[in-house]
């Protein structure tokens, strides 16, 4: 299974970048490039593919092990679920060509759905700590502090709510705030489901 999940995730970077690439305007293929690996959802994905290739074909056991941590599937499984749910909730409207129709399905439903669902029938949950909660923000508010930095020097911000030009540092730090808490809650309830499901 691991290898389905990370041959679709490779997929969905693929088409994804591809999509990037064709409808990039005046920009370069390097700052094309780069702006994609700039989105939390590319990011995000990423991980998933880092994580599923490690499970899939690393030799070595104790990097195995630690991608096969209950706290480190789980937090990874929440990051790109939670990219799903962010994403139809907030752009779930916007009109797509086909293509990219099809490339937003793979990095914001398929992706996230295939992880759960690895997530759900194969790592192991009982494991899963409250404790350990707080960490699942280390990855979320790195990439905003890093957007915030280098939107500063470059004037491109992936997320509206991260642009410190046109909001203002007060507003970012709130918006930053509000997700942190939101996050936290999500981690939380996520870490309870995992545990309730690791009894059956």
């Amino acid at each position: 299974m691991s290898i389905l999940l990370f041959l679709s995730t490779a997929l969905a970077l693929t088409l994804s970048l591809v999509r990037e690439i064709a409808k990039r305007g005046e920009d370069s293929l390097a700052v094309t490039v780069w702006k994609f690996f700039s989105y939390y959802t590319t990011l995000s994905n990423v991980l998933v593919l880092l994580w599923s290739g490690v499970i899939t074909f690393s030799s070595s056991q104790a990097v195995s092990t630690f991608a096969l941590n209950a706290n480190i599937a789980a937090a990874i499984t929440f990051y790109i679920f939670t990219v799903g749910i962010a994403n139809y909730l907030i752009y779930g409207w916007l009109k797509l060509s086909f293509f990219e129709r099809i490339a937003d399905l793979f990095v914001h439903a398929i992706t996230p759905l295939a992880t759960l669902t690895y997530w759900l029938l194969f790592s192991e949950k009982q494991q899963l700590e409250y404790s350990l909660v707080g960490y699942w923000l280390i990855f979320p508010l790195s990439y905003a502090l890093y957007t915030i930095l280098h939107g500063k020097w470059s004037e491109f911000y992936p997320y509206e709510f991260t642009n410190i030009n046109e909001l203002g540092v007060k507003k970012v730090f709130f918006n930053a705030l509000a997700l942190s808490i939101c996050l936290l809650i999500g981690a939380t309830f996520f870490i309870f489901i995992g545990k309730v499901i690791g009894h059956f």
